[in-house]
């Protein structure tokens, strides 16, 4: 697909900026850098673009992992591959500013030559504009880098000012005080929020944010369960009867903070939309109410039994523990449980945190370089 091309060659671009130094969390690091950082190295030598980039590429849908979410910022017209016009402003934006760049043109070209289906190989220059010169005005924190107010604008207008929900524009505004307030934290953030720290919110946004913050505790208490189960079944010699896991694992406390967290979910005003939420929306609903009044036997049958249908959901064979005759098997052993880890669901803030300064609304740890001459 002429998208996974695309792909391939920006993060060859973007290593070649970084001269191959991208690791894992960096501010230019995009998903797939591991195959990335795999396949570039240093010379002068053609790099290739057959390599494999992210492993879930087929699961995602390849373009289809981004495609949603630009049909619903308006960048893309809904039903179609076709950009917008607000997309079209973005994209022709891209590179630079064409009335500020009149090399521009040839940055395009460069990348046209990459989507070509016959070529296996990119080499690092095409009419005199290198590949890592491509890379650093691509690359991911190049609009702060580069002092791009007015593609930044434009980023702004469609992701926040014009999203279709309301919420998401109240929120990144939640997400901008609170940082400027010196909170990061989702748990802190959203407690914040909901008290009125940051601003007024109105009752829906309420409601959104209240069933949020019943969420993340009702995924936290489960997945802590579910780790105890792997570090007591992994403890025993990676086989037990079932009834000495749950004993061990699923004591009183674990059990009250499990009840009491599913409860909660179950009581929060927007419970019913999360069943309808894609993929695992149903089943983790039905996981909350069977945890809700469970005991230690019954809650390890539903973890385990919903552990294996999001393995198979997500197309990676069965589950991690096998029941047998009552006795559990540990079948993969390289997980690392962290039932004592803080284990909080994000819900993107950190993206939001992240696109506001990559739009200028919060102050980013790049600071804006003047551009080098073309090379």
């Amino acid at each position: 697909m002429l998208f996974e091309r695309w792909e391939r060659f920006w993060a060859l671009a973007t290593m070649e900026y970084r001269r191959g130094e991208l690791p894992r969390g960096d501010e230019d690091a995009m998903r797939g850098v591991r195959g990335a950082s795999a396949a570039w190295r240093p010379g002068s030598g053609a790099l290739p673009l057959d390599f494999p980039l992210i492993s879930r590429q087929q699961e995602l849908g390849n373009l289809g992992a981004y495609l949603s979410p630009l049909r619903r910022a308006g960048l893309v017209i809904d039903g179609s591959l076709r950009p917008s016009p607000a997309g079209l402003d973005i994209i022709d934006g891209f590179w630079d500013e064409p009335a500020e760049n009149k090399h521009w043109r040839r940055y395009e070209d460069y990348a046209l030559l990459a989507l070509d289906r016959r070529r296996t190989k990119i080499e690092r220059s095409s009419a005199n504009l290198t590949l890592r010169r491509v890379g650093k005005a691509s690359r991911l924190s190049s609009l702060a880098a580069r002092g791009r107010a007015a593609q930044q604008r434009r980023l702004y207008e469609a992701l926040f000012e014009r999203a279709r929900d309301p919420s998401t524009l109240a929120v990144s505004r939640l997400v901008e005080t609170a940082t400027r307030a010196g909170v990061v934290a989702t748990r802190e953030l959203l407690d914040g929020a909901i008290a009125g720290r940051f601003g007024t919110i109105d009752g829906a946004l309420r409601d959104l944010l209240v069933t949020a913050r019943r969420f993340g505790d009702a995924m936290q208490a489960p997945l802590v369960a579910f780790d105890r189960v792997y570090v007591a079944l992994n403890a025993a010699g990676r086989t037990a009867p079932a009834s000495q896991v749950a004993s061990t694992a699923l004591d009183a406390a674990t059990m009250t903070a499990v009840r009491q967290a599913c409860t909660g979910l179950l009581e929060a005003p927007r419970v019913n939309e999360l069943r309808g939420l894609p993929m695992h929306g149903s089943p983790c609903i039905r996981l909350a109410e069977e945890l809700a009044a469970a005991d230690g036997a019954t809650a390890l049958a539903a973890l385990l039994h919903y552990h294996a249908l999001v393995q198979r959901e997500r197309r990676r064979g069965d589950g991690w523990i096998r029941a047998e005759a009552g006795k559990l098997v540990l079948m993969v052993a390289s997980y690392t449980a962290r039932p004592d880890a803080a284990r909080f669901p994000s819900f993107k803030l950190d993206t939001v945190r992240s696109l506001l300064a990559d739009t200028d609304r919060l102050p980013s740890e790049t600071a804006p370089v003047a551009d080098e001459g073309e090379s």
